[in-house]
């Protein structure tokens, strides 16, 4: 019963993506995505999609002004992911986001410890084939993750993950009172 439920539900995602993306040829493999998959392109972005692209709940894809987004065959990003691209960001065949990956190829611009409106500083990502991103992480501008890495949960990325890599961000914890001076309450 819970397999004919399962595919009503996945037959209702491909007829609504069918009719949400019709005449969209930058869409035409994205019949798989979540029905709440949120995909902003600007006019003149260009937006390429591989084929077996999927997605879970609450997933944006932003793709701004003249920015570039290529996702490779059979990717998928899990729930709350966030992809918005100002430049160019490539995403390799096989690669699987955990939940709420975040992924920004640019900076706002700062001038005298001020944001600079809508100015941004960016440089292009690059993400390899078969990476698997933990939940959590983020994916800075300027980086290159190459193929075969696995990213590990948590994670903030800025730099070069060479082929084959792990990359696990040590995370020392330390509990301290909240209370000031000795148990007493007393400065000490």
């Amino acid at each position: 019963m819970c397999l004919v439920i399962e595919m009503i539900i996945k037959a209702f995602w491909v007829l609504k993506n069918g009719l949400r993306y019709l005449g969209y040829s930058d869409y035409k493999n994205l019949w798989c995505v979540h029905p709440d998959t949120s995909i902003e392109k600007a006019s003149n972005a260009t937006l390429r999609v591989g084929s077996g692209f999927r997605t879970r709940r609450n997933v944006e894809l932003n793709v701004r002004e003249a920015a570039e987004l290529t996702i490779g065959a059979n990717v998928f990003l899990n729930t709350g992911c966030i992809i918005t691209v100002r430049e160019n960001l490539c995403i390799g065949e096989g690669t699987i986001f955990g939940p709420n990956v975040m992924v920004f190829d640019h900076d706002h611009k700062m001038v005298d410890g001020r944001v600079q409106g809508n100015e941004f500083d960016t440089a292009p990502i690059s993400i390899g084939k078969r990476v698997w991103i933990g939940a959590g992480s983020i994916i800075l501008k300027g980086s290159v993750i190459e193929d075969d890495c696995v990213i590990a949960a948590g994670s903030v990325v800025k730099g070069t993950v060479p082929q084959g890599s792990v990359l696990i961000q040590s995370k020392n914890t330390r509990v301290k009172p909240l209370m000031h001076g000795n148990k007493e309450g007393k400065e000490g």
